[in-house]
């Protein structure tokens, strides 16, 4: 007994093919995303590590002027160079 089942939906081959550029398409954007995700954290990272060094070199330092300085630029390097890559990138994802 082999029961004959009809197919709940047809869709023509144009109906198809759009349908299958449409998937390419968020793929791509997928694809993109993710590219532009991976930079952003690398980027991130690395002002991050920057700042890091520019502390450690201050730590290290003799001269009494100069250690100070070095060592609040390394924290605003490593704390708001990370932050503030964040939001000018999501601002000019925005505002394209």
């Amino acid at each position: 007994m082999a029961a004959c089942v009809q197919p709940l939906l047809t869709l023509s081959e144009a109906r198809i093919q759009d349908e299958l550029r449409r998937a390419t398409a968020i793929a791509a954007d997928a694809a993109a995303d993710r590219r532009k995700t991976v930079r952003l954290v690398l980027i991130c990272i690395g002002d991050y590590v920057a700042g890091l060094a520019i502390v450690g070199l201050s730590l290290h330092m003799s001269d009494g002027d100069l250690a100070p300085v070095l060592f609040y630029a390394g924290l605003l390097r490593a704390l708001c160079g990370p932050m503030w890559t964040v939001l000018l990138s999501l601002w000019h994802e925005e505002n394209r």
